[in-house]
């Protein structure tokens, strides 16, 4: 499972960098402007997508006794608070620097362990593995990528941001 978390981290980040580039050739105005949509605009799907990584980045940290993704990012006390493209797309990079540094520490028995009660944020307590919250946050940010896509697919703008495989390791035929 560490091999697979690691491509992913390597398309997340170079996809995230991409995605904040395609928003920013937008214009403030464009990334800001309400919209009909859950978010009500670019910028609020934006913002809640990097949140993501707040709250499972976080959650592994609580949960596993601060062996993995220690950060002030990852504080019980941290807020994701940005409120401009910039600050949003810096604090994306962030996460996915933590996320790729993860992926190359963690070990495949942490990730397998046993399923475990987990404390949620909500205070609900659920019965998962480390490899369990992985796999929800990588399915979470590919279901907001997704609304990403629509909404740029919706205003003309050319973008390939759905291929992971583009990162795998090339090997000679």
């Amino acid at each position: 499972m560490n091999e697979s978390l690691t491509l992913w981290a390597k398309y997340n980040l170079a996809t995230d960098e991409k995605v904040h580039q395609l928003l920013a050739g937008l214009g403030e105005a464009e990334y800001t402007k309400e919209r009909n949509t859950y978010f009500k605009s670019l910028a609020a799907l934006h913002l809640h997508y990097v949140q993501t990584y707040r709250v499972y980045c976080g959650l592994i940290r609580k949960n596993w006794g601060d062996k993995y993704m220690v950060s002030p990012l990852t504080e019980e006390s941290y807020e994701v608070t940005a409120k401009s493209l910039e600050q949003v797309g810096k604090l994306s990079l962030e996460y996915g620097k933590l996320l790729a540094a993860f992926c190359a520490a963690v070990s495949d028995s942490d990730l397998a362990g046993p399923k475990t009660k987990r404390l949620m944020r909500s205070g609900k307590t659920i019965l998962v593995s480390m490899g369990d919250i992985m796999i929800q946050l990588v399915n979470h940010t590919a279901h907001h990528r997704g609304q990403l896509s629509q909404l740029l697919d919706e205003l003309g703008v050319e973008h390939d941001i759905g291929g992971i495989l583009g990162h795998a390791e090339e090997v000679k035929a």
